[in-house]
């Protein structure tokens, strides 16, 4: 059995606002490398419940930021990681394909313009506004596609509610309750990686009963997103349309999210890089 762990950091335990990557003084550090210790430990979390669950293969995709988050020294072993600047092989989800059994989702924040959800980005616009989705569940309908279904997640109040709304019977984590995009009140982390370890367990052994996430196609898919984490939210490209979701977001992602050759401008400037 083969699982993928699609992560991200602002759904965490402990997250309400980003790393102050401008900061490069002794507090700027302490709480970037806290982060990632507090996402470290819920991704080992999920880990230990595939294997547990009888996982032969797992693969665990560092999707925030620069893609150097999870200290993966500190993961269990036998996981695989995929990591660095995120995009520059053109693929959101790399090596995902359909010999996947499932996927878990762990540190999932919700779209853009989310009232009083931490730090709200991404907003997908599908079908000319017929409905959005966040990164979280893009990337559930992506390995929908393909066949695989999205069985557990975890972040705050509001994307639990999304994902509810859209596979109701997904099994999740609740980390933390919103108060505004800077604030919560949020579960203890080693509380957190306990029922992360539940919840996986759990969508794993549920995997046949969960189905994939799958958005009939053609469609036309629209990036917005907004830097203020308040309404108006701004275009960041043009509607493209394509038979399916995931043959969509390749196109748009390669041509929007800086999908480039290394290059030493580049590498001096990917910490300020952001999806999105």
């Amino acid at each position: 059995m083969k699982i993928y762990i699609q992560t991200d950091i602002e759904g965490i335990a402990g997250f309400c606002f980003r790393e102050h990557r401008a900061n490069t003084g002794v507090e700027g550090v302490q709480h970037r490398y806290r982060m990632y210790k507090l996402l470290t430990a819920e991704v080992n979390a999920a880990v230990k419940a595939a294997f547990d669950e009888g996982a032969d293969e797992v693969y665990v995709n560092d999707n925030h930021g620069s893609g150097y988050n999870i200290l993966f020294e500190e993961l269990d072993e036998r996981c695989q990681i995929i990591h660095g600047r995120n995009g520059s092989c053109g693929i959101w989800l790399p090596i995902l394909d359909s010999s996947f059994d499932c996927m878990l989702q762990i540190g999932m924040h919700a779209m853009g313009a989310t009232p009083n959800a931490i730090i709200p980005h991404s907003r997908w616009e599908v079908n000319d506004g017929d409905f959005y989705l966040s990164e979280g569940t893009m990337a559930a309908a992506v390995a929908g596609d393909l066949g695989v279904p999205s069985v557990m997640m975890s972040g705050d109040d509001k994307i639990c509610a999304e994902f509810r709304e859209k596979i109701p019977n997904i099994e999740q984590v609740q980390t933390k309750q919103a108060l505004s995009c800077y604030q919560a009140c949020s579960l203890i982390p080693s509380k957190a990686c306990k029922l992360i370890y539940e919840a996986a367990r759990k969508g794993i052994s549920r995997r046949h009963e969960i189905k994939p996430y799958v958005i009939p196609g053609p469609v036309r898919l629209r990036l917005w997103d907004n830097d203020t984490h308040v309404p108006p939210l701004s275009p960041l490209g043009e509607t493209i349309e394509r038979p399916t979701i995931s043959q969509a977001m390749h196109d748009y992602y390669p041509a929007n999210r800086k999908s480039l050759p290394w290059s030493k401008e580049a590498d001096v400037n990917m910490d300020g890089f952001m999806f999105p």
